[in-house]
């Protein structure tokens, strides 16, 4: 689909244009290079560009992620390689930082694939419910048995307080 007014769609060199934005160019670099505004490029890209080739972009984006969590995991072996030669070598400041660095990237790694997950928990705990509670409400409940009053009283005010809650 395009649009008589965007400079790309009626630019003659529109295929090598979208070939430039579908790598990874930055839309600043493609304006650039094809003497348009930045924001010309940025408007084709989410207008007129297909669904094919913003499939291009999606799969580009998800695999830059892949790569990465690869680079880490290639580091990880290099860091490994460093602490071996370290500890044969007797080398114990080097084994040291080598291990330092291999816990920071088994750290990365395990945030990057959920394995440790950092977020806050809350824990919600209802008192009335407990086994501890409702022993020591059934206790004073009992004790007040002979003033009768005073039990009405307590009761009424347990049962308000546990409405609240």
């Amino acid at each position: 689909m395009s649009d008589a007014r965007c400079k790309v769609c009626t630019h003659p060199e529109r295929g090598l244009i979208e070939k430039d934005i579908t790598s990874g160019m930055s839309n600043t670099r493609v304006a650039s290079h094809w003497g348009m505004s930045k924001d010309s490029v940025m408007r084709h890209k989410r207008a007129h560009l297909s669904a094919a080739l913003k499939g291009v972009i999606a799969r580009r984006d998800t695999e830059s992620g892949t790569r990465a969590l690869d680079r880490l995991e290639g580091l990880y072996g290099r860091a490994e390689g460093i602490l071996d030669a370290a500890t044969e070598e007797g080398k114990a400041s080097m084994s040291l930082a080598a291990i330092k660095e291999l816990r920071g990237i088994v750290e990365l790694l395990a945030k990057l694939t959920g394995e440790l997950d950092e977020r806050p928990t809350v824990q919600v705990l209802n008192v009335s419910t407990s086994p501890e509670w409702l022993a020591t409400r059934d206790t004073l409940m009992r004790a007040l048995m002979p003033f009768p009053d005073a039990a009405q009283a307590v009761a009424q005010a347990l049962e308000a307080g546990e409405g609240r809650g």
